[in-house]
């Protein structure tokens, strides 16, 4: 007979040991299927600052998950309480406000609950990199993000699986979810699983899809986002190509959310081609507000200033990748380059005395690049560079505009960084509701299948909210395993 658990989890990140924890509090037993090798477990887990938004009232109330700080560091630090409608209204600002409001305000409602229980489970907690500076020294930290998990993404799936273990939760390595399996009745029976040894069937009560989106999958990309974006890089896992959204799908699930959508970003041309832990956090480009950024063929294609790098950097990755061979230059001249972020350190340079001798050096047309900067230079403005303001300086008639900071060229050496977009995560899914069941197409319960992460649509709608991604992944793998665990 085929081995039989109380719940299987397909995943083994962030979303689903939450799940896997929950279920085993219930008294359930569970197998999770990873189909990365033990060093890559977690999705795109490992890949995060490992930040957690959630509710609180002020750096007291954050003091009781820190039982290490003493009172003179806490002392020296200074955060405001973080309220439901703070949370609310970034969630509205960061999606147009077109983001399912049950499933956001189940995760506002519980996001502090979430951290007192993971707490609980053995997480440990530090407070966000930005208090992290000079010993001694008072710090503000900003309320939106209030813990990171001890030792970023990395630690956390290490002290989630520790948990999971200590449980006696069953982790199967390089097992991947073949498809799912049904009764006569349409009613989860259990999954079919591939591993190194062949296919194999595990049977279940219930099913908890906690796998991640497409990312990683090109003909997903390409089939939903739209053309070019095959060619992306992919920042995360290599294993999350959409095999939970696909299996679910043919069930009768119901897709969800912004299929079109997704975090992108401009990286390094030499960025690998799926994440590495070493290098991913390195590898964005981000400041390009404060010059302009070329195709191939030498012409400009965006609006480099429509507003913060944070605002815009996701629609300047999607046109990169629109463009000839999905590759584009950005280029700054010396004044702009002391205010470039620290990443680009990493970055291979190209610099020279003259946009002639510029373009020579990036193998673009030397007519069509001068061209490209006198008309800029003609329309910009001559002014000092303020890189946390939007400074409103813009120009008249260029197509495309610069909305701000459109300050000539004009002081030598320049230099190039060459970029392409790579892509964090998706935004399309299945369709869940606050217990996380997913739901058919005529928005009723597929009987016993779940899901919580990325997997799920409806959260992330045109933009996402910095940190919330763990945090709703945590919420919705507690409720998704808590609720699996007694279906029957």
């Amino acid at each position: 007979m085929p081995p039989s658990y109380d719940v299987i989890i397909v995943g083994a990140g962030n979303a689903a040991l939450c799940a896997a924890l929950a279920a085993r509090e219930r008294g359930a037993s569970v197998v999770m299927l990873e189909k990365a090798p033990p060093a890559e477990q977690g999705g795109n887990c490992p890949y995060t600052g490992g930040g957690f938004r959630f509710t609180h009232d002020g750096i007291e109330d954050i003091r009781a998950l820190l039982p290490d700080m003493t009172d003179s560091e806490a002392s020296r630090v200074s955060m405001a309480a973080y309220t439901a409608q703070d949370f609310r209204n970034h969630f509205e600002a960061a999606t147009g406000g077109e983001a399912d409001s049950e499933l956001v305000e189940t995760v506002i409602a519980e996001s502090r609950p979430t951290i007192d229980w993971m707490s609980l489970k053995g997480v440990r907690w530090e407070l966000p990199s930005q208090a992290r500076g000079e010993a001694g020294a008072p710090s503000v930290i900003p309320n939106s993000v209030g813990l990171s998990a001890w030792e970023s993404g990395p630690g956390l799936v290490r002290m989630l699986t520790t948990a999971c273990r200590r449980a006696g939760v069953v982790i199967l390595y390089q097992t991947a979810m073949n498809r799912l399996l049904t009764n006569h009745d349409g009613a989860l029976t259990g999954v079919e699983a591939r591993d190194r040894d062949g296919i194999h069937e595990i049977r279940s009560n219930a099913v908890v899809l906690a796998c991640g989106g497409f990312e990683a999958s090109a003909q997903m990309r390409a089939e939903h986002i739209g053309s070019g974006w095959e060619r992306a890089k992919v920042r995360g896992s290599a294993h999350n190509t959409g095999d939970g959204i696909r299996e679910a799908l043919t069930l009768g699930a119901k897709p969800y959310g912004q299929w079109n959508g997704c975090h992108a970003t401009p990286i390094d041309v030499a960025a690998p081609e799926t994440g590495a832990l070493e290098v991913t956090d390195i590898m964005p480009r981000r400041s390009y507000p404060l010059g302009i950024t070329v195709n191939l063929a030498g012409r400009r294609f965006f609006d480099e200033g429509a507003g913060f790098a944070e605002q815009t950097f996701v629609d300047m990755g999607r046109a990169i990748l629109q463009q000839d061979c999905g590759v584009a230059h950005q280029i700054f001249d010396s004044r702009a380059l002391p205010h470039l972020e620290g990443r680009y350190s990493s970055a291979r340079r190209v610099d020279a005395d003259s946009v002639r001798e510029l373009a020579r050096k990036l193998d673009i047309d030397t007519h069509t690049l001068a061209k490209t900067v006198a008309h800029f230079n003609a329309s910009a403005h001559h002014a000092q560079y303020e890189p946390r303001t939007l400074d409103g300086h813009s120009t008249a008639d260029l197509d495309p505009p610069k909305s701000n900071w459109a300050i000539a060229l004009g002081s030598p050496p320049y230099s190039a960084y060459t970029v392409t977009g790579g892509i964090t995560y998706t935004y399309g899914g299945l369709k869940i509701d606050t217990c996380a069941r997913v739901l058919d197409r005529e928005d009723k319960p597929i009987a016993g299948l779940y899901a919580a992460g990325i997997i799920a649509g409806g959260i992330f709608v045109h933009g996402s909210l910095r940190a919330a991604g763990l945090m709703h992944g945590a919420v919705y793998g507690k409720i998704a395993g808590a609720n699996a665990a007694v279906y029957r």
